[in-house]
């Protein structure tokens, strides 16, 4: 293979920075190009043939749900030759030659905690690719993850409502002894729509959503409004086509088609109906129908559909009185019945017919607001009579198969009892063996076969050595890592503290000082400036110094960063001006981090542009970078209020000897030079980042003082130590068993399930990766940076 450093001077070269697409010689040194970035990676497998897990290059997930990942616990551990499909959000390849699954839990770790110790977790960061957001955990977290959950113990019938059942059931939300509740016993509650995924104002991802601004005092008689959207796949992932509003007396109210921003790849035309031709002649845009929707809705309106987050995801916008028919009539384990079944079992209906391309979205609209308003009517008691467990499984022919899994069902006291196996179950009834090992003393929430080892320890020492036994010898196995919990549990205080730490860390990090300037300067010519690097949160003029210092707070962290290596001595209104970040105690590790940051294996890749101007199409910028090599995904982050772009973007490469290319090269577009740098924060992190957003300029300026040397700040406490030595000690474990215990083409699924108290949620984060063979193992970076 050709010398790495040789390809990108190469890929430098005036003459090839003027590719066409349209050329095939040009066609085929891009693609050669792209070939040798991907065999030059030492993070893929050389065999062919070899299991790989991915997600689809239009849109890395920002966040998945807890049944998205028992999605791909079930498929990896099953597969199709059991009736489980693929994931619906990534692929795995060459399945069948997994030799085991292994899902390792830190319990009590949140994804603040992996990014407060990046620089401690080395190990966990060199080893797993595949990185994705979780919402905070309910109580039954693994169980849900497993779908494990005692089916005689969680299960209970509408005339019997308990506390102890799942948020989002109809009993959390009526009255006990109430027989026919009102409308507004059914809203789901702020905690119920952050469990569910629903998009809210302030939550990370939402940001530049918009609202409906339904603030209203809503009524048992206020009015109820079906909603049903339509989707296709964009390069930047499903983006909406299709969107029906039906009142409540079942008249469509608007039934708009919709053209996406980005270029289509799929129309999905057997489920939405839309196809190109349909397509073609429309001019409505996102921004026309949220705003025709803020119209229409009263701002007491309750909007009602079948799984309706995915709705208000498409739309982007937040709605703060919802009604879900996939969580009024729920099934147990987190599983919903599918709007079809529901409108014939309930209503007598029949929808989404074979016989017709698509789905109705002013249909689907219609029946989930039909299912709804028959619930609220009946009440709970009269709906548990319809035993839609047993129509279901009449007919599935006495069995109901859900994801591969067996349902069947059992009578107590004449009450109607569904009973499902587990995938913990039907891994033992297909002969894969399977060891759960926990700490000594910890509660199981899970049940595992009788004939699955359940084997505990009281040190690392002891499971490192118990998991190497054992863990070869199964096919599937659990284990579950406390040490960090009993720690937390042991010290209350640690949360808050966290939490607190991060958020001036990240504030001092996206935090600069650009200076001296003349006394006459003006603030808004040194914002025109700095503002090329990217979005300015705040800007502060500090006057204590022998000349007037700015000290500025980027949005992004990638901002500071480029500040500071481009605009360090630049000429402003007569003056040479210094960029420099703030020199404090906690800043000594900032040079690590950042290596370490730009080394992350989801950064490799991805490279931040700034300095764009806003008529600067994503397809201008896609064609420009294309003369670097293949382009997965380009993302501009837009402005909520007027919808255009900030001017500011990532663009992720599929090589990483392109993304280096692009950066060594000066770019040009529309006679403006771009500025760019290596991305440090992965895509899924941006949108967390932004609300830990702190106030770290309100500090008095010594404490940040450009020019007076170190800041007087208080030494780590000795907390701060045992955390920092704990997360090493986690991070050497969860390596030992990595390389030690688990056999070669094993599918590791590292947990770290956030944290939910009554103090406030911290989401988690999902690793995932598989571990080579040893003869297809190549050097990895360094793992304590």
């Amino acid at each position: 293979m050709s010398d790495p450093a040789r390809v990108v001077c190469a890929l430098k070269r005036p003459s090839m920075l003027s590719l066409d697409d349209s050329d095939p010689k040009t066609r085929k040194l891009s693609a050669t190009a792209d070939e040798i970035s991907e065999e030059s990676s030492h993070h893929l497998p050389r065999r062919k043939g070899f299991p790989r897990l991915s997600v689809p290059s239009c849109q890395p997930p920002c966040a998945l749900s807890h049944e998205q990942v028992c999605e791909l616990l079930q498929f990896a551990a099953l597969g199709k030759e059991h009736g489980v499909k693929q994931p619906s959000w990534c692929r795995l390849r060459h399945r069948s030659r997994l030799s085991g699954v292994s899902v390792i839990v830190l319990q009590g770790v949140s994804q603040l905690h992996f990014y407060r110790h990046y620089l401690q977790l080395g190990n966990i960061r060199a080893r797993f690719r595949l990185r994705c957001s979780l919402p905070p955990p309910p109580p039954d977290f693994l169980s849900i993850v497993l779908a494990a959950r005692d089916a005689a113990s969680a299960h209970r019938t509408r005339e019997q409502p308990t506390a102890q059942d799942s948020p989002g059931t109809v009993t959390l939300h009526c009255e006990l002894g109430s027989d026919r509740p009102g409308l507004t016993s059914y809203l789901l509650s702020r905690e119920e729509r952050e469990r569910y995924n629903f998009p809210q104002e302030g939550a990370p991802g939402c940001e530049l959503y918009v609202s409906t601004e339904c603030d209203g005092q809503v009524t048992d008689s206020s009015p109820l409004f079906g909603l049903d959207c339509e989707m296709c796949l964009t390069e930047k992932g499903r983006e909406l086509t299709r969107v029906s509003l039906v009142d409540e007396e079942g008249r469509c109210i608007m039934d708009e088609l919709v053209k996406p921003e980005n270029r289509i790849l799929d129309y999905l035309t057997r489920f939405s109906g839309i196809t190109k031709v349909l397509l073609n002649p429309v001019r409505t845009r996102l921004q026309d129908v949220q705003a025709r929707l803020k119209q229409l809705l009263p701002r007491d309106a309750v909007l009602v559909g079948h799984s309706l987050d995915c709705d208000l995801r498409a739309l982007q916008m937040t709605h703060p009185f919802v009604i879900d028919s996939s969580l009024l009539f729920v099934r147990e384990f987190g599983l919903r019945f599918k709007l079809k079944f529901l409108a014939e079992a309930v209503l007598g209906r029949q929808i989404q017919c074979e016989d017709r391309e698509g789905h109705d979205p002013t249909e689907d609209a219609g029946a989930a607001l039909e299912l709804a308003r028959y619930f609220i009517r009946e009440g709970p008691g009269q709906v548990a009579q319809l035993s839609l467990e047993d129509s279901l499984k009449r007919q599935s022919g006495g069995t109901t198969q859900v994801n591969g899994s067996s349902w069947a069902g059992s009578c107590r006291n004449g009450i109607h009892t569904p009973r499902r196996r587990s995938l913990l179950d039907d891994l033992h009834a297909a002969g894969l063996s399977g060891i759960h090992i926990v700490r000594k003393g910890q509660e199981d929430r899970i049940a595992c076969p009788k004939k699955w080892p359940r084997m505990e320890y009281s040190s690392e020492t002891e499971l490192l050595a118990k998991a190497s036994g054992e863990i070869p010898a199964s096919f599937f196995s659990i284990v579950q890592c406390a040490s960090f919990s009993e720690y937390a549990q042991s010290n209350p205080s640690l949360r808050g503290a966290s939490q607190r730490q991060m958020q001036g860390r990240l504030a001092e990090m996206c935090t600069v000082y650009a200076g001296p300037f003349r006394r006459d300067f003006t603030l808004k010519s040194a914002r025109r400036l700095l503002r090329r690097c990217g979005p300015i949160r705040s800007m502060k003029l500090i006057s204590g110094s022998h000349k007037p210092y700015v000290a500025v707070e980027f949005e992004v962290l990638e901002a500071a960063q480029l500040a500071v290596e481009v605009l360090n001595g630049s000429k402003l209104e007569g003056s040479f001006i210094k960029v420099q970040r703030p020199v404090t105690e906690t800043a000594l590790d900032w040079d690590d981090l950042f290596r370490a940051l730009e080394r992350d294996l989801l950064n490799e890749n991805l490279v931040y542009v700034a300095g764009l101007s806003k008529s600067l199409t994503q397809e201008a910028l896609l064609q420009r970078f294309r003369e670097f090599g293949h382009v997965e995904t380009v993302l501009l982050p837009r402005d909520p209020s007027g919808g255009k772009h900030r001017r500011y973007g990532f663009i992720k490469f599929r090589g990483s000897l392109s993304a280096t290319a692009a950066l060594s090269s000066e770019i040009v577009v529309k006679r403006r030079k771009l500025l760019k740098c290596r991305a440090l924060t992965p895509f899924h992190l941006h949108t967390w980042s932004s609300q830990l957003s702190c106030r770290a300029l309100e500090q008095p300026a010594s404490q940040h003082s450009p020019t007076g040397g170190c800041a007087q700040q208080q030494s780590p406490s000795t907390q701060e130590d045992e955390v920092k030595e704990l997360m090493m000690r986690l991070d050497g474990t969860v390596e030992r068993l990595y390389s030690e215990a688990l056999p070669s083409r094993t599918l590791c699924v590292l947990l770290l399930p956030g944290e939910s108290s009554d103090d406030g949620n911290l989401p988690g984060l999902l690793m995932a990766g598989i571990k080579e063979d040893s003869s297809d193992v190549r050097s990895i970076p360094a793992l304590q940076d």
